[in-house]
């Protein structure tokens, strides 16, 4: 499982409701950058731990649709958070 660790929060605007929304920005270990509403991340966060979402980065190959509950292949752990 590859990691992504928490750079700063911003503050954009949403295009359709023109409300201003919280985004946490994350560095990807693979040298990418993304961000996540951080209401989401509010949602998901576990109490103890990091929290564990699809890598935003990872390609699939086709049959990798169906996954093993043990199997961490495409997620990304969220650090620092």
């Amino acid at each position: 499982m590859r990691t992504a660790k928490f750079v700063k929060e911003i503050v954009v605007v949403d295009p359709d409701t023109k409300g201003e929304v919280a985004m946490s920005v994350f560095k990807h270990e693979g040298g990418g950058m993304f961000a996540l509403d951080s209401s989401y991340i509010e949602q998901v966060l576990p109490e103890e731990g990091d929290c564990i979402i699809p890598d935003p980065f990872y390609e699939a190959p086709d049959e990798s649709l169906r996954r093993d509950d043990d199997d961490t292949e495409g997620l990304v752990s969220l650090t620092g958070v």
